[in-house]
């Protein structure tokens, strides 16, 4: 009788554990982002369901359902990949998943989101080719004044070296003084850093080079929202909402800021918010980008989502 109960109390125990792990990863990849190390241990957490998986099919368990929570958890990371990423680079925990399957997996489907963008920045691209050439030809004419190169700046803060990007950020504002993007960053990369006093004098002198508060608070929410900086980001954009007078710019703002967040149906809400308030102002230009925005979001392929209905 021995022989016979021990391998049902094995499998009873080997089932047991795999489907609390389940439960607990269900539980915390809802929360992830609300610890620094959520999504790491996520992660980890799908990375020891398949070994377990793995190795109760291997005793020829049937774990079918099992299965099926354990593919929902991975598409569920793959399918926010963009963030997820964010929120490992943030916390720097990176190198720590540098054998993790899992998070191949959400690198991968990282990249094919990103190669997904450009396909649909091409196809809504074309039709402005005429007028970007007119832009070209306007510059050659009259050309701008100094800008600062920001591409290596942003480059450095997506792979996330916060030191080496604010190095470059403050070089540029050394270069050109007068482009209060480059200030604009270096506030940014100094809030991370966790110099609210310094990301504060940055901000100031970038406030003071647009002449135009409205104009800062829609870039500078614009640049925290490049940057992950989501709930500050959101704090500039319900500024701008707050005020009639910029609260479709406000919108636009929120919008860009919920598609950073993964909130879809919260996007297209923002994004048809701002071209209504655009369009009763008469607001051609504005509601026509956040038309834009709006359609490349609705052929994305995000997944099912109710559209909000329009105030018009």
């Amino acid at each position: 009788m021995k022989r016979s109960i021990e391998p049902n109390i094995s499998t009873q125990s080997q089932l047991a554990q795999l489907r609390a792990l389940l439960d607990d990863t269900e539980r915390r990849i809802v929360e992830m982002h609300k610890e620094p190390a959520g999504a790491r241990d996520v992660i980890r957490s799908v990375d020891e369901i398949e070994r377990r998986l793995a190795a109760a099919r291997e005793a020829g368990l049937d774990v079918r359902a099992e299965e099926g929570r354990a593919d929902f958890l991975r598409r569920r990371l793959t399918g926010g990949a963009s963030g997820v990423v964010r929120l490992v680079q943030a916390a720097d925990l990176a190198d720590s998943l540098a054998g993790s399957p899992t998070w191949q997996a959400v690198l991968a489907a990282r990249e094919a989101e990103s190669a997904r963008r450009v396909r649909r920045l091409l196809t809504f691209g074309l039709p402005l080719l005429v007028v970007l050439l007119g832009i070209i030809v306007l510059t050659l004419l009259f050309p701008p004044p100094p800008q600062a190169n920001l591409n290596s700046v942003r480059s450095l803060a997506q792979q996330g070296q916060v030191a080496e990007a604010l190095a470059a950020a403050q070089a540029e504002a050394a270069r050109v003084p007068s482009d209060p993007h480059a200030h604009l960053w270096v506030g940014a990369l100094q809030l991370v850093r966790g110099d609210r006093a310094a990301a504060e004098a940055a901000w100031a002198e970038a406030q003071r080079l647009f002449g135009d508060d409205a104009r800062f608070f829609f870039e500078r929410g614009s640049t925290l929202a490049e940057i992950g900086r989501f709930d500050e980001a959101e704090a500039d954009a319900q500024h701008l909402i707050a005020d009639p007078r910029t609260a479709a710019p406000g919108y636009l703002l929120l919008g860009g800021i919920e598609e950073g967040r993964g909130r879809v149906p919260e996007a297209v809400a923002a994004f048809e918010r701002a071209a209504d308030i655009a369009h009763e102002a008469g607001n051609a230009q504005l509601e026509a980008i956040a038309k834009a925005r709006l359609g490349i979001l609705m052929q994305s392929g995000a997944g099912a989502f109710p559209t909000p209905t329009s105030e018009r």
